[in-house]
């Protein structure tokens, strides 16, 4: 997805890609709320999650295939798809975490997780729950942002 480059909720996409079978599955996400998709934000608590580039240390994410069952706590009332490391630090010094995929049910936006409405966050989890029974335990993930 882009910075905000114009008002309201920005939505980027989430692929699943295979290298020799090439892109499989597309969804359209979104991370954070409209008011803090702007360049830079991804420092704070509630901007988006960081890319990878701006994390020292960190080559990629992975999301662990097995969801994590979490109707109770609210913006996620579903599964939770753990996002790996729990903890990043960027290149600015900002502590962010608790990463995961799930339903925006708390609908617009997220306070930095990847969400998506619920048709194609069931589409998701089809997905997963096809790769768990293939053995796959999880992927890997890269942010960019353009």
């Amino acid at each position: 997805m882009h910075f905000d480059r114009d008002r309201g909720l920005d939505w980027g996409r989430l692929s699943l890609n295979c290298l020799s079978q090439g892109t499989i599955d597309i969804w359209m996400t979104t991370s954070s709320v409209a008011s803090k998709q702007e360049a830079e934000g991804f420092h704070q608590k509630g901007g988006m999650i960081p890319p990878q580039y701006r994390c020292p240390e960190l080559k990629n994410y992975t999301v662990e295939t097995t969801p994590i069952p979490l109707p109770h706590v609210k913006g996620v009332a579903g599964n939770f798809y753990k996002i790996n490391p729990h903890l990043i630090t960027t290149d600015k010094g900002g502590k962010r975490g608790d990463f995961g995929i799930h339903l925006d049910a708390n609908v617009p936006g997220s306070m930095g997780c990847p969400v998506m409405e619920e048709s194609r966050f069931k589409k998701f989890e089809n997905r997963m729950s096809l790769l768990r029974s293939e053995g796959v335990k999880s992927v890997p993930l890269f942010i960019q942002y353009s």
